[in-house]
């Protein structure tokens, strides 16, 4: 049984205001009533422009960057901060206590879950030993010719986001100098059959609530620019899987390819929320309201079920300001 939700509403932190997917994730999320405050290092980011507040703070990983993400939330009186930014989870993790310290709850998963999902090596690592099937991964130095049954393989950094740094070799002298040339890199098998994002909701004590499976159909830089919701059942267990073996909780994504005979293979762990949930949300999922109840302690409506099959394509739009005029706030 659910806990009544309350109607209060939320202010919550949102970064990486820069990119275009924001926007939707800004309007949906004040649709819910939430008051957005906007953050990012760019003081020209798109977002800034949609927000309730928005302020210019330190690229993550300055030094003054979790004083500054302090200040926001200490100023703006936030009561939830989503970080947006894969290398930002284990720095915000870290200091936690500090945060909510200033009444500010971060719905981020555990440290050992921050640490595989930021590590592909790692990861490919977890899944083999829950018997979740995977691409095989090695490490850039241990490639060698012959140890791949065919080609092309993926050849990208053990730790990144997106499409940056990702090669495709389609043979072995493209992998052995891509494998060379990206700095600490991994080499993977490349997956045929259709390419799945998986929306998931976990509970604080790292309980599932919501599931939602999306094709990916174009992809732009590594963002997905064409998409269609589509159930499968059979995604539902691997996923309960992680999320208990690795401590999570709050807004997820997981990556993965069912081939032409229908098997599926995991590849990726994200423990943030993707930036095209906003695809399931329209769908009638309701992940946003959920990430809501688990800020105000209640339990979100289970989702683990189809939804309404939806088709999402992506467009441009342009926002125009006087040159100079600014946007945000330093932080």
């Amino acid at each position: 049984m659910t806990t009544p939700r309350n109607p209060a509403p939320l202010t919550l932190l949102r970064t990486a205001a820069g990119s275009p997917p924001t926007v939707t994730q800004y309007k949906a999320f004040q649709a819910l009533g939430c008051r957005v405050v906007a953050a990012d290092c760019d003081p020209a980011s798109v977002g800034f422009h949609f927000a309730d507040a928005a302020y210019v703070v330190p690229r993550v990983g300055a030094p003054a960057y979790l004083e500054r993400m302090l200040a926001v939330c200490q100023r703006e009186a936030v009561d939830l901060f989503l970080p947006a930014l894969d290398e930002e989870l284990a720095i915000c993790g870290e200091h936690r206590a500090r945060f909510e310290a200033l009444g500010t709850r971060i719905m981020l998963s555990s440290p050992r879950a921050l640490s595989v999902c930021a590590d592909k090596l790692r990861m490919y690592q977890c899944f083999k030993d829950l018997g979740i099937p995977t691409a095989r991964t090695v490490a850039a130095e241990d490639y060698r010719e012959g140890l791949f049954e065919r080609f092309p393989l993926i050849v990208k950094p053990r730790s990144g986001r997106g499409g940056t740094g990702v090669h495709l070799a389609r043979n072995h002298a493209e992998a052995a100098f891509f494998a060379r040339y990206v700095e600490r890199a991994v080499v993977q098998e490349c997956l045929e059959g259709v390419e799945y994002t998986i929306d998931a909701l976990a509970t604080l004590d790292s309980e599932l609530r919501i599931l939602s499976p999306r094709q990916r159909l174009a992809t732009e830089s590594g963002v997905s620019s064409k998409g269609i919701t589509h159930w499968r059942a059979e995604l539902l267990e691997p996923v309960r899987t992680l999320v208990r073996a690795l401590g999570m909780a709050g807004p997820l994504n997981f990556q993965c390819f069912a081939g032409p005979g229908g098997g599926v293979a995991f590849t990726e762990i994200n423990a943030r929320m993707a930036g095209t949930a906003i695809l399931s949300q329209a769908a009638g999922v309701p992940l946003f309201e959920g990430i809501l109840d688990l800020a105000r302690g209640a339990d979100p409506e289970p989702w683990l079920k189809p939804c309404a099959p939806l088709l999402m394509v992506r467009y441009w739009d342009e926002v125009y300001r006087e040159p100079g005029a600014p946007l945000g706030k330093e932080a």
